[in-house]
């Protein structure tokens, strides 16, 4: 098969899934899916994919290390700032929901961070999500590309098997019923989050793709097609609770032990705030406890230096451990807006958590990219925010360049194109830690400062290399 027939082929069932066809990203000209088709999987090397396992392992422990370290912030005052941090700024019902005794040890059922490829086959977290998009289309992925013989991470089906036995582990349950609950404002996910339910549904698992008003409520728990849910993955963010039908109902049904949610509601998990944490000096003894000294040493490397930015004055005679700005050590984050170019190069700004603009792409600012003003502007509203939303200066690094093949569907031919890329590995809960499901590669065009789905991407599974 020819590699124009290969990416006909591609597009036809890409496109018959309705996986692709988004508000987000509209199609290229000449084409019906909405992003480049690369001819290959992208292909990793076998030191980087032993890499990702371990990625897995550490930020599984990194999770649970979390959850210790929450626990001592609300019974210790010299620790208390850490809760404050995670709490503030958040309705004081959700808070109270999230420190229920029973909900204090639950972790997503999976998780993905967002890694930048670097050069020395080494690799750079920029976030972590517990509420991650992108799976319904790599399971898709998967099968595409397996099926034209590739050798693809996680095989034809890593995801959709990932997913199921890891809500089977949240339900305690060999075959639960699950409803994948998609709000409004989550809506352009919904054919993925459909095409997973639909395979799923195909293999005999009871797995539905539902908006929240399709959930009904009855004393004995929620249902869906007439059948008590026992696991509800939430496919929308805590920030937007408020805004989802239902949503009351569904959090009285998981207090009185109806039925088990997924990811967790606990908005404590879904800061970026723990990466400022990771590298903070007075939680070092905790977590080394936590991690060992190998695993914090390799999740530091992974994990780039983070200052939340706090607006609040520190005594003359104190400054913020390691931060450096005008060449100055910083005493007052106000002075970060006055980073030269070359200086703010290092860093990029965003929302934490909590806040409509804290996921995806919103909100960001990359310092070498950002004229003075709006670098200065940016921090002005960072720390103007701090009430509420929490922001983020997170040490910056490129991705490497690298080359990988699409098909030009307007030109009919195969095009090289140099490009940066993200991958994203998603790790599913098993008895005694995760496992690697798969892996979403998104290679963007070099010139790009922020690497995203967009109609200039290639997306496609990562693989071995032949």
């Amino acid at each position: 098969m020819s590699q124009a027939t290969e990416a006909t082929w591609l597009e036809d069932v890409l496109a018959n899934e309705h996986l692709f066809q988004s508000r987000r990203r509209p199609a290229p000209p000449g084409q019906r899916v909405s992003w480049r088709i690369g001819t290959s999987v992208l292909p990793l090397r076998e030191i980087q994919r032993r890499r990702l396992s371990e990625i897995g392992d550490d930020l599984w422990a990194f999770a649970l290390a979390q959850l210790e370290i929450y626990q001592q912030s609300l019974r210790r005052p010299e620790l208390r700032f850490v809760a404050d941090y995670l709490d503030q700024g958040k309705p004081e019902e959700l808070v109270r929901f999230s420190q229920m005794r029973r909900l204090r040890r639950q972790l997503p059922a999976f998780i993905r961070p967002d890694l930048l490829v670097l050069g020395g086959d080494d690799f750079v977290a920029t976030e972590i999500d517990s509420v991650p998009g992108g799976f319904g289309e790599l399971a898709a992925l998967q099968d595409v590309y397996a099926a034209l013989g590739q050798d693809v991470i996680g095989g034809p089906t890593g995801i959709l098997d990932g997913f199921a036995r890891a809500l089977a582990i949240t339900a305690d349950k060999a075959d639960p019923t699950v409803a994948i609950v998609v709000s409004q404002e989550s809506d352009d996910y919904r054919p993925e989050m459909e095409h997973v339910a639909l395979a799923l549904r195909k293999q005999g698992r009871a797995v539905y793709c539902v908006s929240p008003r399709d959930v009904v409520f009855q004393e004995d728990g929620l249902y869906v097609e007439g059948r008590r849910i026992d696991v509800l993955y939430r496919f929308f963010e805590l920030f937007d609770l408020r805004n989802v039908p239902k949503a009351d109902l569904f959090l009285y049904a998981q207090r009185k032990g109806l039925v088990q949610i997924t990811p967790p509601i606990r908005p404590q998990l879904e800061e970026k705030i723990w990466f400022a944490l990771l590298h903070h000096q007075v939680l070092e003894p905790i977590w080394r406890e936590q991690l060992g000294e190998d695993r914090l040493a390799r999740l530091r490397r992974l994990i780039p230096p983070s200052y939340v930015l706090d607006p609040r004055p520190v005594p003359p005679h104190a400054v913020v451990a390691g931060l450096v700005a005008c060449g100055v050590p910083v005493q007052d984050m106000r002075r970060l807006g006055e980073m030269g170019k070359r200086e703010r190069a290092d860093w990029v700004l965003k929302p934490s958590g909590f806040s409509e603009i804290a996921w995806g792409s919103r909100g960001v600012h990359i310092g070498e990219d950002a004229p003075q003003e709006d670098w200065q502007g940016a921090v002005e509203q960072a720390l103007g925010d701090f009430p509420q939303t929490r922001w983020l200066l997170q040490g910056y690094r490129k991705a490497k360049v690298l080359q990988h093949d699409y098909f030009d569907f307007a030109a009919g031919e195969v095009v090289q194109m140099a490009g940066r890329a993200r991958l994203c590995p998603y790790y599913f809960r098993k008895d005694d830690g995760v496992e690697l499901g798969g892996v979403l590669a998104t290679i963007c065009p070099q010139d790009k400062k922020i690497i995203h789905g967009m109609v200039d991407a290639i997306m496609v599974p990562a693989g071995a290399s032949s």
